[in-house]
């Protein structure tokens, strides 16, 4: 009984030596590392984030912390990590998305299509529009935007959606919730007035299948407050 308990002793031993030098093998050290997803955060920035710019060795990484670090990032909607034996590491990330931007001070607060703060920046790079008539005392980054006209803010976020969801609405570089009676969407040369909220569905579908038809060079203003009539646009000479 005592040589098989010194047998089982020595057999844990040898696998805990075993275990201890694939910890400090330089074979099993992360050299491969794959990003998916990425498109507005930096593969470097991740890869500091997951601390993986230093030797790391797979054994000892822990994919549950990565996720939680990277869950942090208020860019990172969801995250799954995998690990590869015996180098490799691939991240897949769900961002997201950048939905527009509201002018604050001299900066820019950036939303998704939630509402929710992404970043404050002093410029922006993605052609995406610009959101007026808002009115909110303070933000928090990583939080919805908490307005004092709610029922504008719901009005922003359909809007912006539907910008999202159809390729003739990527034009649209402004949108106007300063009046809710009187809500206005510009591209580079149109004035779209929408009127009140009301089929404001309809009237987004509308205005989609209208701008395949115009040329860029095209400038006026378009009505299409009133679905029981026919659209009317004015050209501007």
């Amino acid at each position: 009984m005592k040589k098989i308990y010194i047998y089982i002793l020595m057999v844990i031993a040898l696998i805990a030596l075993a275990f201890m030098l694939l910890m400090l093998s330089p074979w099993l050290n992360i050299t491969n590392i794959e990003i998916e997803g990425l498109k507005t955060l930096d593969k470097a920035n991740i890869t500091r984030e997951l601390k993986l710019d230093k030797p790391t060795n797979i054994l000892s990484f822990n994919s549950f912390i990565a996720k939680r670090r990277l869950n942090n990032n208020y860019y990172v909607e969801d995250v799954t990590v995998e690990k590869k034996l015996p180098n490799s590491i691939t991240v897949s990330i769900k961002e997201r998305e950048i939905a527009g931007y509201i002018p604050y001070a001299n900066e820019y607060l950036y939303i998704d299509k939630e509402g929710r703060v992404l970043d404050i920046k002093p410029n922006y790079k993605e052609a995406l529009p610009m959101i007026y008539g808002l009115e909110f005392d303070s933000f928090t980054i990583g939080k919805k935007l908490d307005t004092n006209n709610d029922e504008a803010f719901l009005i922003v976020m359909e809007i912006t959606n539907a910008i999202k969801d159809k390729d003739n609405l990527k034009s649209i570089t402004k949108i106007d919730v300063s009046h809710l009676s009187d809500i206005h969407l510009y591209t580079e040369n149109i004035d779209v007035i929408l009127g009140d909220k009301e089929a404001l569905n309809i009237k987004m579908n509308t205005l989609n299948e209208i701008l395949k038809e115009f040329k860029p060079e095209e400038k006026g203003t378009l009505y299409i407050d009133d679905i029981n009539k026919s659209p009317v646009f004015r050209y501007i000479t």
